[in-house]
């Protein structure tokens, strides 16, 4: 199996790339790769750049069976379009991975989407990534359904701004 794991670009979320090293460690047969951003945990279980050029990034998203991320919009949309199953951990404000908690009503929002697994802790990384692993990408988007989450997530992120 092969795994990317993505915190994004705008701050560090030093949690999940420890609970991925971790995991890393306890599944030495799989493929790891992860995108840190600029926190501070240095992984030494799976191989790691800060960031990724636009097209490895969507290359390595593509080359996966299962995406692990923050609740970022664009993880999302990259998962739908690619159809690649998604494990997401929302960044949490009183943990100071985030200026807000917008991940956590993100979140909150994509719970229960076909091809998106939201897991509220770290420590629910184990058997989220076996299910979503299992589904093996094809039917993780259908056309009919990654067209209505792409329109949703649309027009979620309008209401968003324009409040």
């Amino acid at each position: 199996m092969k795994v990317f794991v993505t915190v994004g670009t705008m701050m560090p979320f030093d949690r999940l790339i420890k609970a991925m090293d971790a995991w890393a460690l306890r599944h030495p047969d799989e493929n790891v790769l992860a995108q840190t951003g600029e926190g501070s945990w240095v992984p030494t279980h799976m191989p790691y750049r800060e960031m990724f050029s636009p097209d490895e990034f969507r290359r390595h998203c593509s080359n996966c069976n299962v995406i692990v991320s923050h609740v970022g919009m664009g993880t999302v949309i990259m998962a739908a379009d690619l159809q690649r199953p998604l494990v997401a951990v929302p960044r949490r404000q009183h943990l100071n991975e985030a200026n807000s908690d917008h991940q956590v009503a993100t979140a909150a929002w994509l719970r229960d989407r076909p091809g998106v697994s939201i897991i509220d802790s770290e420590l629910d990384l184990e058997g989220a990534i076996e299910r979503m692993a299992a589904t093996r990408g094809a039917a993780t988007f259908g056309s009919e359904s990654q067209s209505r989450l792409c329109a949703r997530i649309a027009q979620f992120l309008w209401a968003a701004v324009d409040q």
